[in-house]
């Protein structure tokens, strides 16, 4: 990241929130006006212009003391609401109307005073810090109209870009195992993942010639990968042929 931040490397990972936080470092190091960053098109790879989809992304664990309280029924309720409601949705994200945002039309906008994720830059109060909305475990989900309501135009734009660039991929079919089934893939996975990645990143820092890639997947086969896929194999088509 001191190399981003100084001009001495190109190209970084990250994401609209990094993009801002890289920002105000560089305008220290390089100067304000003195450079240009921007998110770029993810590249496509040999199988053409393809992102992955996901089944789910996050979700909601409540302990289980709570069915002895006598709020069961109430915490219940307000969990539907924060989560699942547009009011609660937005009240997670946004704040209190007249206290931390105004909306007119429809559109939402940030209150002088405040500012978020470079929203308002002039703000001097963060909604996070400050007011304690719009944080990551509360304000998730909602429609599309409400997640980009936050995005700075520049986030938009790379949104846009790569939905009308890229072709989303099915996630991978689910494969549910039974406890052996589980106990035997863990045993065998856990050390070929640990293999994959060590070889992976050889292969990325030119630390292993690529033309051994072949030999690659014999050290996998090896390692019992074909176990692994067997079990994997067998258990889907038999989740498949279920009525």
């Amino acid at each position: 990241m001191q190399k981003f931040v100084t001009g001495k490397s190109f190209i970084i990972n990250g994401n609209s929130q990094t993009v801002v936080q890289h920002r105000t470092d560089m305008d220290k190091t390089l100067g304000e006006g003195k450079y240009a960053i921007s998110k770029i098109t993810v590249p496509g790879g040999p199988a053409g212009q393809q992102m992955s989809g996901s089944r789910l992304e996050n979700g909601v664990m409540i302990s289980s003391k709570v069915k002895e309280s006598e709020h069961f029924k109430a915490i219940l309720q307000f969990i539907d609401w924060l989560y699942y409601s547009d009011e609660g949705q937005e009240f997670a994200k946004w704040g209190v109307e007249g206290v931390t945002y105004t909306k007119e039309g429809g559109v939402r906008k940030l209150m002088d005073d405040i500012n978020y994720n470079g929203l308002n830059p002039k703000g001097t109060k963060d909604l996070r810090i400050e007011h304690g909305f719009s944080g990551g475990v509360f304000a998730y989900g909602g429609t599309t109209e409400l997640l980009q309501s936050m995005f700075s135009e520049e986030e938009q734009q790379f949104q846009k870009s790569m939905s009308e660039t890229k072709t989303v991929v099915k996630p991978e079919p689910p494969i549910p195992y039974s406890v052996e089934e589980r106990e035997r893939v863990t045993l065998l996975s856990t050390p070929l993942k640990d293999y994959t990645d060590q070889n992976t990143l050889k292969f990325i820092l030119g630390d292993r010639d690529l033309a051994e890639y072949d030999k690659f997947v014999q050290e996998l086969d090896s390692q019992g990968v074909g176990q692994y896929l067997e079990i994997a194999n067998k258990t889907y088509k038999k989740y498949k042929e279920q009525p």
